[in-house]
This record gives structure tokens, sequence and C-alpha cells, in this order.
């Protein structure tokens, strides 16, 4: 990690997703005189500490955990398919499946001969307990119905439930619809109050549990009655938490400070940090920038007077951002669709590397930071940390997942429900956090689940913590990809120093240390000088490829890859086991030479290969011994007398070429001429004993 250089004086910033920056100037601001500043700073405890002190297990078993967690998101999106499933939540190392069915126990089944028996079907919950924020029957008394009709639906569906509510009671006074223990829960009743500079103490309102509100067609309870699996509890105040000074985080626009969340990529690659929607002011802001490290005002005696930030170091400029739903909008009672809670800081400064990684807020000399190999969604039981520049690591579980209502940029006393943002979200409460934490990273193991966007209190203390869920931030952000830690790819067959085999196949590793394991759907490149590169999958951190059948040394690159992600790359070279080939002759370019003219074909030829083409020379039987006249010997017929005398094929090599065959009535010259020296010669023998019968014969006539 970089280290800041500000005035030659700042030393080693760590932002809660391990920004890596260098030197940078910009204008000091004051802090404000009526703004209380957090001069504690984030906590020092690091990560396996945190996990110690909150859930007391081990690093080892947080890891498991977020492994847990990934196989629950990867089944869930199946599971939601199918009738009768409720919802999902882990426990004691078992993925719970509310919900009743043959297609879902079949399912299940089908999850479990996967290689890991996680799973376990259960029946939803199914009659809510009850609850002190129900309403009593004097109170229902008061309202348009004075009864609550008897129970006859089974909620199945987060927004089914939040539409349907908003559409029959309103948004006033709502806090959250969530999911947990195998039902839903509505949460109303109190008063947000967002946490900002000049927070002063609201009285709270009346339970919104006590007569009609929004829409007037029912309360929350007579709401809450029509269903089976939905419980009514009373909730305590939410307020969003990014608006203090202190600590580590960075600045938008030179006033709020919020935590930064994770590195990401834009749709053309460029590096991105994402943080909370809510920080930049419903899009407002302008410029972000890094906090200072271990910077904290003056206090004690003679310390009234404020005291001047040091030079802050640019991070970039803010993009993208949306605070509820589409455009930064509220809940309507129509039943608009839920948001989310992220920002995009983009342009980032030439001096800042983003880096897939939390800090652990341990000594700027050694950050250790937690590696992010990929996202998941959130599941009730699931463990969990958060990283904050106001309170460092805080670690608990999830208690629920589902819409919270957050106060927006015009929320107004005394309610503050006049600008309630609609945040798909998840909450916790056993996990602590503070102003300034907002936009912080939520991780399980090393999987990214959500961004901190808010706290509910009672009374001033805190009761839980509440995360934007991640991949539905995300959602809202096509084509940006969260940035993975990726290790450089090593070659293990063949081994370092040994020789190859061309045509072998060549394998390696793609190690995980210290991520629990490699990125899903990573790849290595391999590139050979001058010729384009191919990737290969990596299976359970394996990758192979086939040598090429060359028989020189093996030189080639591999970078391990996942999208715009990359680890940089690794050169490797091997010798050929294979003995040096000498040079090939050169292919010939000439015919091939021809062997030495033979002598005249045997007394006895073959036959023409066509009698069609080429007829047999007639020799009939001598009648008398007298030898036949030598002009009647020839016997061949003539090559055609129209067109040019050809040069006869090279002895031994048939003439295929047709190259005589013109005016041969349209018949395919196959090479007669070579027969016929083979027939001149068969005629001369046949005359030549002719002659020495004749002879003979005279010899043995006797003499007078």
């Amino acid at each position: 990690m970089k280290k800041i250089f500000a005035a030659g004086t700042m030393a080693g910033v760590m932002l809660s997703f391990g920004l890596a920056a260098g030197p940078a100037m910009a204008q000091p601001v004051q802090a404000t005189p009526d703004i209380p500043v957090d001069t504690t700073g984030p906590s020092s405890a690091g990560l396996a500490e945190a996990l110690r002190r909150d859930l007391g297990i081990s690093m080892a078993q947080f890891n498991a955990a977020g492994e847990l967690g990934r196989r629950a998101a990867e089944a869930a999106p199946g599971l939601r398919t199918l009738p009768g499933f409720v919802g999902i939540s882990l426990d004691a190392g078992t993925i719970k499946v509310q919900g009743v069915g043959p297609e879902l126990r079949a399912k299940v089944d089908e999850l479990n001969r996967s290689g890991h028996p996680d799973f376990v079907l259960v029946p939803p919950m199914a009659t809510p307990a009850p609850t002190p924020a129900a309403p009593s029957a004097a109170a229902l008394q008061d309202t348009p119905q004075a009864s609550p009709p008897a129970p006859v639906l089974v909620a199945g569906d987060i927004d089914q439930l939040y539409r349907a509510y908003l559409r029959d009671v309103g948004p006033q006074g709502l806090q959250a619809i969530a999911y947990t223990g195998g039902h839903f829960v509505i949460r109303t009743g109190s008063v947000n109050t967002p946490e900002s500079g000049t927070q002063t103490n609201q009285p709270e309102a009346t339970p919104a549990t006590s007569g009609p509100t929004g829409t007037g067609k029912m309360t929350p309870a007579q709401f809450v009655a029509l269903y089976t699996n939905v419980k009514l509890e009373k909730g305590a105040a939410v307020k969003t938490e990014g608006d203090l000074l202190g600590g580590q985080g960075y600045y938008a626009d030179n006033t709020a400070i919020c935590s930064a969340g994770f590195s990401a990529f834009s749709p053309a690659g460029l590096p991105l940090v994402l943080t909370a929607g809510h920080c930049t002011a419903d899009g407002l802001a302008r410029q972000a920038a890094v906090e200072p490290p271990s910077w904290a005002p003056a206090s004690g005696p003679g310390a009234a007077t404020p005291q001047p930030l040091p030079p802050l170091a640019p991070l970039g400029t803010f993009g993208f951002s949306q605070f509820g739903g589409p455009g930064n909008s509220a809940a309507a009672a129509d039943g608009s669709v839920a948001g989310t809670d992220i920002a995009v800081i983009q342009n980032i400064a030439p001096s800042v590397t983003p880096l897939p990684a939390t800090t652990t807020w341990a000594s700027p000399a050694a950050p250790d930071p937690v590696k992010i190999i990929g996202t998941m969604a959130p599941f009730q039981g699931q463990d969990v940390c958060r990283s904050g520049r106001t309170s460092g690591w805080k670690c608990g579980t999830v208690d629920a997942v589902g819409i919270w209502m957050m106060p927006g940029e015009k929320s107004l006393p005394p309610n503050y429900d006049n600008d309630l943002r609609p945040v798909r979200a998840f909450d916790s409460s056993t996990v602590k956090s503070a102003g300034g934490d907002s936009g912080g990273p939520w991780i399980s193991g090393n999987f990214a689940v959500g961004t901190h966007t808010g706290a509910e209190s009672e009374n001033g203390v805190q009761t839980r913590a509440i995360a934007a869920t991640l991949q539905d931030a995300l959602a809202v952000l096509p084509g940006y990809q969260l940035e993975l830690f990726l290790n450089k790819p090593a070659v293990t067959a063949p081994a370092s120093g040994m020789a190859y085999q061309p045509g072998q196949q060549i394998s390696g590793q793609v190690p995980a240390a210290p991520a629990s394991a490699v990125a899903a759907g990573s790849s290595v490149r391999i590139t050979f000088q001058g010729k384009d590169p191919f990737e290969v999958p990596v299976d359970a951190g394996t990758w192979t490829f086939t040598a090429p059948q060359d028989a020189g040394t093996l030189r080639f690159t591999a970078e391990t890859v996942n999208g715009y992600s990359r680890s940089g790359a690794n050169s490797f070279e091997f010798a050929s086991a294979s003995p040096p080939v000498p040079p090939a002759s050169p292919a010939p370019t000439a015919p091939p030479a021809t062997p030495a003219p033979s002598s005249p074909a045997p007394a006895t030829p073959a036959p023409p290969a066509s009698t069609a083409t080429v007829p047999a020379p007639a020799v009939p039987a001598p009648a008398d011994p007298s030898p036949m006249p030598p002009a009647e010997t020839p016997a061949v017929v003539p090559p055609p007398a129209a067109g040019p005398a050809t040069s006869a094929p090279p002895a031994g090599l048939a003439n295929t070429g047709g190259s005589g065959d013109a005016g041969s009535g349209g018949l395919a010259y196959t090479g007669p001429s070579g027969l016929v020296p083979a027939v001149a010669g068969a005629g001369a023998a046949l005359v030549i004993g002719i002659l020495l019968t004749v002879i003979v014969r005279r010899r043995k006539r006797p003499s007078d």
C-alpha cells in the first residue's frame, strides 16, 4: 500500500477498502464550532481480534461462514422459483430452507447431493408470535375496522408485501419490512431522526400502530392480521451515518465525511470506489478527498478555536448516486419500486490506487487487509463484519433482510417521515457503528455483502446497524464490476528447471492465500510472443493447456483474469526435452530427376492400357517360311497429324497431361506414344524370327 505525503508530513492512509494514495495537495477547510467532532478515531483492533471479541470465532471459522453463505446465495435463485418457498437462513453451519412442498424437498435433496450436504428443509413459522407492539382491542375500536380479520394470507415475497403495505397503509411511520426467523416482520411506530452535525433530540411521535396512516385503508395492525406469517414490531429511530468530521475516511466537498466501500470498475474498465449514496446529498456533492491519517483538532483547555484541517489528498469526483428509489425518490403509496443506497466515486486521482481489499485497521506499516473475491446476498444468521473510519472493525450476525425506510435529504421534524427512502438492506443488532461509517464495507469471509447505510437507536442507544445489500446496489449499475483479488498463476508441470515435451499438458495453479478461495469465474490468459492470447479456465485453482508441437524453447506469459480484474503476469521459459532437429532440405521445385533411359521393351510387350483407343497391331500367322516384306511390319496407329509435334516424356513416367490431344476427336489422350517403340521392336523381332526359320529349314534340306 502506498503512502500519502501531504506537505511532507503525512504518512500511511488506509481507507476502509484499502486505498493506496500518493502525494497530493488541496485547500484546507475548517471545522465549524457547532459540529461535534469525533476525536477517538477507529479502533486499532484487527479483524481477528474483532472476531474473537464480537463473535468468539477464528478467522478460519469466519471464512468457512463466508463459503457457507456463498453456497446459499448460489442456491437461492433456483429455490425462489419453487412453490412453497419462503426464505433462507444460516444456523450453526447449516443452510435452513424455510418452506413446504414436494418440489422444494426434491430441490433440497438435489443440492445436498452436490457434495456439500448443508441444506435442511424446515417448515415456515405458521403463526406470528405475540408482540408488545400489537394494538389492544380498545385501540382497534377507534379505527375504521373494529376487529382484525382472521389470518387468511401467507406472505412469500418481500416485494409483494412491501407493495401491499404501501397500497393499504402507506409509507408514513414505516421503518422496515424484513424477513427473519422463518417469518416476516413489519417495524413501525418511531421517529426517524437523521444524524446531522447539528443533531437535536426530537420527541418521539405517537406510535404508528395507534390509528390509520398513509392511505388510511387500514392500520399496520389490521394489515398484519391478514397474514399468518407476518409479525408487527415497534421500531426505534433510524438515522443515516455520514456527516461527522474526524478519524479516517473521505470528505464529500470538504464537509460531510463518510467511509469508502469497495473498489470497482466502470463498464469501460476504469477504476472506481463504491460508497453510500446518501453521502452525496442527492447527487449535489462533486469532489471527494482522502481524509488525513491520525488527524484530530486540539482539545482540552484553550482549544475553543476551531483547528484547520491539514491539506487533503484528492480522491476523485462523484458520479452516479442513488438513495432510495430511482432518481433519489421517496416511497409512495402507489408501491413504487424499492431502491438502494449507492454512489460511485470516479475519475480516481493518479496518486490513489484502489485495492480489492478491506483494511483491518492494523498499523499503517502492516495493514493486513482482507481480500475480496466476490459478492453474495445476505441471509439471516450469517456472520458478518463491517469496517468504518469512525469505529473500525465490528462483527456480529445478520438479524433480518428486507426493505428499510431511511430518512432522506428533505426529512423534516417532528416526524422526519415526509421523505422516507426505501433501501434494500439487512440489519444486525450485534454489529455496532457510528457517525462517519456510512459507505464502509460489510463482509462475510472474503465476500462483499453490503455497504453501511445507517443505524437504529432508542433513547440514545444504538439498537441495530443497517447496510444496503451490495448485490441490489450493483443491479442499478449495469456493466459495473466489483474489483476482485487475484494471485498470479504458477506452473506446476513441468517443474521449475525441467524440460518439456512438445504437445504435453502444461499445468499450473492459482494460489488462493491469503483469501479462502480463488474468485469464481477466473481464467488464466496465456500469451506467446507474436501470437494472439488465449484463456483457459481455472477449476478449483488449477489450469492446463497443451504445449505447441514446436521443439524449440517454450516461452510464454500467464496472468489470472476475471472481468476487468487482473493479477499481473508471470513469465515462464522451458527448454525442449526433444533433441534438436536438423534443418530440413528445401522442397524440390522442379520435377524429380528421371532414371537413365531404358532399353526397348521386351519382345513380348504388355498389351496397351486401352485397346479401345490404341488397337493392337494385327500380325497374321505366316502361311509359309518365306519372310514377310519389311514394309508391312509397322502396325502402330500414328499420332494425329493435326497439331504441333510434342516431345516424348522422360522414360518411365506416364504422360497423363493430355498434351497431344489436339485433333483427337474429343477423346482424352492417355499417352499411346510410349507404345510406339515397343510395337516396332516386336515387329522387328518377328521378322528376324521368320528369317532364322527359313535358314534352318534350308540347312536341313537334303543335298542333290
